[in-house]
């Protein structure tokens, strides 16, 4: 075969056309050059004329090497014939590993695992050496075997059959069962074959490049039967191929850099060798010299034109494929070439693909992308070429930071960020805006990502004022800009997120000393002072480090809740806690006299304190610092109104009376002695309390301050020594004499009320005592029977403190308790039909049908449909807990469709986590819904239409029908799992519908509640062909002597024939009118078998 003529059969490979499947870029991606130059054939491959001794073999691959022009295969074509063939490739894994277990081929040692790569590439080379044609045999059988093919590749196919054509015949054995292939199957083994395949493609290249890589064969048949494999309509071969001709690519990328090291040295040693003068220089140094310079620049010349021929052969063409597995490993493979050889691949004729491919439709080849960039600007010596392409494709990647694939958003955010280290003045101000709000964005990597930009936009270049007097932490200047940026994004409630966003990011944020140096110490001359917005927002974020420092744990919403650490946080964790205290301990108490009046600034500071380990300050002998500390609580305690900072402090004392705390002792000293002092000014408020016959709200302040202080240490301290039921008695009636009286004083004496009875169950635990459980029994009931006389109180504020405090004494006084001690049984309250409908009536009143205020704003509605959400889920919580019975849930579920935006969700568990203490009386439950919905229509119809002679006339059963459809979707799919409970609802409504059976006045007709059995047919799906014929017969030995002739029965006859399973079931014999838009549509039968029940 003459050189032109394999020449000219490449290059028509390379100049072949792209076909319609492709995907084609948009039309920015024309703004860096087009594909002219990639066919100009100036750089195109040029095999050397081959020898007489393999002139036959060139032959062979000339046949298949050029593309005549019956037999090239558009892409365009792809995919009918991808269709046709991707259904049959690919067998079982098994089989793959059976058939190759016979051949011992390359494909099942590489399979297999136990053969190392560098010992079967020497095997293959040493094949090669002794029969180069079998070789070549071998290795294009390994990649026909790696695509998932079962066919046998013979000599004579390989000698006669152009590529093409062998392809073909070799689609025909692949295994119809599934459509995957070796490349892409999952599994350990599988994932393992992927990478030894790539590594032994490139090893085997590597290591011909000594010798066979030159030969004017191996390369050239290895590299026309892949180009042909990545050019196949199946996708298994194209795939394969496409996969094993890039990594050909890699491994000639590195021989090529190789050579063109071993040029530069070759050149440096001649000019060398030629500056030394006649008599020091050897004899035939220089033209040894001058040989080998020009044998390496021939091969790096033919290894350049086997990569171009590939670029333009396999790549522009394979980079728009239809597959997206095959467009991310062409971007990812462009990547590393970019990387290993940036003297020819950096360019904007290569990086064009690229930017093109940031446009793709899937996100994995726009993260591929990315992927390939980020290296490329994180090298300084590269990020010069790269400036063109930034320009054109800078608007395209800060788009990508707002990406709907989270991992894409992520590297978008990351390659930004090298772009700002190689230029900050390439990204406007509005591109930086936006990803500065991704600080507060939900998903943890996002948010990190954008702090590292942060950090390197606005604190890289931060610098220090350098005349300071006194020397202060290198961090003040990045706090202070931390501080304004956090004010500008107005986001001032998300603190937690924007330190969670910064937190491995810049160490300033566990710099305690400068942000309390910040607020304790007077400003240097040319620094102006905190303003109150500075400094609230900057305590704020005090406290958020501490709380990350110390716990550990992700703001709500990033992470998972509640997540274990690992052994290397854990001590980190700790670590920190005690540097963190160790600090604190003497800072926080002038940073509570400072700012005591400011009682916004208190609550943060007063969260610090939840954190300290507190073994510190005896370890460290600070005990002067924990006097200083707890005086100034007790000081706060006297000075402030508030019931948040009293609650704040009642933790704090929490914290510092643990008995575990060596020096608990002073601390529960200083409790002891606020507590005193709450309770004298109690005593003489109440005493000027009975005196007064009218009081105003100035002469009630005092009382209310008292009982502020005293619900706040009531929720974390045991009062036990102080007996105050008596006041707290006198004060309920009290309210219930006078309407007007204060809602938050009632408020305060039914939290003190309450936890005076759960601190007395503690103390029966801790020590049995008869007098006390008496005490307790006495004050539940009488605290029970308080709330339901004040749940009926004019003032709807007072009436819902009753109702919530009455759901929580019947969940602490629940019969759960006989489990810890049979002697409680006289602690369970007894739950009887008032006290149901009392709460039942609540309900009604404040959440189902409570008028709300007109001109509400979105807020107050918001913060209205919460209030109610609570107060259902307080009762519905009572039946979850077993503590009401599951019947009580009737008047709750028939609201399920109503109000199914707002509370369906809480009705819907509700009934859920009931059926797992009883599936049958839940079903039960069910049905005395959709009883009282039935009642609730039947008494519309009786408003609208009283005048009316027809009882059954316009009645409206849409309500009935849609609650039914809904309760029947929530049985689920498994029958035999709500067999009893199915039965059980049936059984209900076939009796509520047949009582009566006939009318009063007219024995001929039926009953009123007739019509209910119009809502089973929902139900009866759901049955099994034996529950429907138990059911039938019920039904006949009820109505065994009735006539059932008129057209009133039908709803019964109808739900016969759906229980006999007869054709033309579910269709009533009169249409009646119905206002409902989910009614179902009642026809004349029809003899129709296929008709639907």
């Amino acid at each position: 075969m003459s050189a032109n003529a394999s020449t000219r059969s490449l290059r028509q490979h390379v100049q072949r056309s792209l076909g319609d499947d492709f995907i084609e870029p948009p039309s920015v991606m024309s703004a860096i050059g087009n594909d002219d130059d990639d066919d100009d054939g100036t750089e195109d491959f040029h095999p050397r004329g081959t020898t007489s001794k393999t002139r036959s073999r060139g032959g062979g691959r000339q046949s298949r090497g050029g593309r005549k022009g019956g037999s090239n295969i558009n892409q365009s074509d792809d995919d009918l014939m991808e269709t046709s063939s991707v259904s049959t490739m690919a067998g079982r894994h098994a089989s793959y590993g059976d058939h190759q277990s016979e051949e011992k081929g390359y494909f099942h040692h590489l399979l297999t695992g136990k053969t190392n790569i560098q010992v079967l590439v020497d095997q293959w080379i040493d094949s090669y050496q002794a029969n180069r044609d079998e070789a070549l045999i071998e290795l294009m059988q390994f990649f026909l075997d790696s695509s998932g093919c079962k066919g046998k590749l013979t000599q004579t196919m390989y000698l006669k059959m152009e590529h093409v054509d062998m392809l073909r015949a070799m689609t025909e054995h692949f295994d119809e069962d599934t459509s995957e292939y070796p490349i892409i199957m999952s599994g350990l083994q599988y994932k393992k074959f992927r990478t030894s395949f790539s590594e032994f493609v490139v090893l085997l290249i590597k290591q011909s490049s000594y010798s066979i890589i030159y030969d004017q064969y191996m390369i050239d048949n290895l590299v026309t039967l892949l180009t042909a494999l990545s050019d196949s309509p199946v996708r298994a071969f194209r795939h394969t191929g496409t996969l094993a001709v890039l990594k050909v690519m890699t491994a000639l990328v590195d021989i090529a850099l190789t050579i063109s090291i071993q040029k530069d040295q070759s050149q440096r040693q001649y000019e060398a060798e030629r500056q030394k003068s006649s008599a020091r220089r050897a004899a035939d140094r220089l033209d040894t010299l001058t040989a080998k310079r020009k044998e390496l620049e021939g091969n790096e010349n033919e290894i350049k034109s086997f990569m171009n021929f590939i670029f333009k052969g396999v790549f522009i063409h394979r980079y728009r494929d239809i597959v997206p597995d095959i467009r991310c490993l062409c971007i990812s493979e462009l990547g590393e070439w970019m990387k290993s050889y940036p003297m020819v691949f950096l360019d904007d004729i290569y990086l064009k693909y690229i930017g093109w491919t940031l446009y793709d439709k899937v996100g994995d080849c726009r993260l591929r992308c990315l992927l390939a960039l980020i290296p490329l600007f994180q090298t300084t010596d590269l990020v010069g070429k790269l400036e063109l392409f930034t320009n054109r494709f800078k608007d395209r990647i800060v788009q990508m930071t707002v990406d709907c694939e989270y991992e894409v958003a992520v590297q978008a955010i990351k390659l930004l960020t090298a772009i700002l280290k190689f230029n900050d003045r390439i990204l406007e101000d509005k591109d930086c805006e936006n990803i500065y709000e991704l600080v507060y964005h939900s998903h943890r990597q996002i948010s990190q990502a954008a702090g590292e930009f942060l950090n390197q936009k606005l604190f890289h270049k931060a610098e220090q004022p350098s005349n300071q007097s006194k020397k202060r932490s290198q961090n003040t200047a990045y706090m202070h800009l931390l501080v304004q940026f956090f004010i500008e994004s107005e986001l001032h409630e998300h603190a937690t997120y924007l330190v969670d966003s910064m937190w491995d990011q810049h160490p300033m944020m566990k710099d305690w000393e400068c942000m309390t140096d910040i607020l304790l110490e007077a400003p240097e001359q040319d620094e102006d002072p905190l303003d109150d917005q500075h400094e609230n927002c900057l305590i704020e974020i005090m406290v958020c480090c501490v709380r990350q420092a110390a716990t550990g744990e992700y703001p709500i919403g990033r992470g998972q809740p509640n997540r274990k650490l690992t052994m290397k946080e854990q001590k980190q964790k700790e670590d920190d806690k005690k540097l963190l205290t160790d600090h604190f301990i003497g800072a926080l108490p002038p940073l509570l006299n400072k700012y005591i009046a400011d009682a916004d600034k208190l609550l943060n500071l007063l969260q610090i304190p939840l954190h300290f380990n507190y073994e510190v300050y005896t370890t460290t002998r600070r005990e002067r610092d924990l006097d200083a500390y707890l005086n100034a609580l007790s000081d706060i305690v006297q000075r402030h109104t508030t019931a948040e900072v009293f609650d704040a402090v009642s933790k704090c004392f929490e914290c510092v009376c643990d008995v575990s705390f060596t020096l608990s002792n002073r601390a529960i000293a200083h409790r002891g002695n606020i507590i005193d002092k709450i309770i004298a000014n109690f005593n003489a408020a109440m005493g000027i309390f009975e005196e007064m016959d009218e009081a105003d709200e100035d002469d009630l302040y005092p009382l209310l301050l008292n009982l502020r202080k005293l619900d706040a240490f009531h929720q974390c301290h045991d009062l036990g020594n102080v007996d105050l039921w008596d006041k707290i008695h006198l004060l309920f009636k009290a309210a219930i004499d006078n309407e007007d009286m204060s809602p938050e004083i009632v408020e305060k004496c039914f939290g003190i009320a309450n936890r005076s009875l759960l601190w007395g169950l503690h103390q029966l635990d801790l020590q049995f005592d008869k007098d006390l459980l008496k005490k307790i029994v006495k004050r539940s009931r009488k605290l029970c029977t308080l709330c339901q006389k004040l749940m009926l109180h004019a003032n709807a504020q007072i009436c819902q403190y009753a109702y919530s405090t009455l759901c929580d004494l019947l969940i602490s006084m629940s019969p759960h308790l006989v489990d810890k001690n049979p002697d409680y049984q006289v602690l369970v309250v007894e739950i009887n039909e008032n006290l149901i409908q009392s709460l039942l009536t609540f309900l009604n009143t404040y959440v189902f049908f409570a008028e709300d205020p007109k001109n509400q704003d979105e807020q107050a509605k918001i913060e209205t449909l919460h209030k109610k959400r609570n107060l259902l889920a307080a009762y519905c919580k009572l039946i979850v807990h077993n503590v009401l019975p599951i019947q009580a849930a009737t008047n709750i579920l028939k609201y399920y469709v109503k109000y199914s935006n707002d509370f369906g969700d809480i009705i819907k568990n509700t009934f859920t986590r009931a059926r797992d203490i009883s599936k049958i009386h839940t079903a039960k439950t069910m049905a005395y819904s959709l009883m009282a919905v039935f009642k609730d229509c039947m008494t519309s119809r009786d408003t609208t239409q009283s005048g009316s002679s027809e009882d059954t006339a316009n009645i409206d059963l849409s309500p009935l029908r849609e609650l039914a459809r809904r309760f029947n979707l929530s049985f689920g799919l498994d029958m035999s799992k709500q067999r009893e409970a199915l039965a059980a609802l049936h059984r209900e409504c076939i009796r509520f519908a047949l009582t009566p059976l006939f009318n009063h006045d007219d024995p001929t007709q039926p009953g009123p509640n007739i019509l209910f059995l119009e809502v089973l047919p929902e139900f009866a799906s759901k049955l099994l062909k034996p529950d429907k014929k138990a059911i039938f017969d019920h039904i006949d030995k009820l109505v065994h002597s009735a006539t059932l002739e008129s057209d009133a029965w039908q709803p019964l006859l109808n739900y016969r024939r759906i229980l006999n399973d007869e054709p033309g079931a579910g269709h009533s014999l009169k249409a009646r009118t119905s206002t409902g838009t989910r009614g179902r549509k009642r026809t004349m039968p029809q003899d129709d078998d296929n008709s639907r029940l």
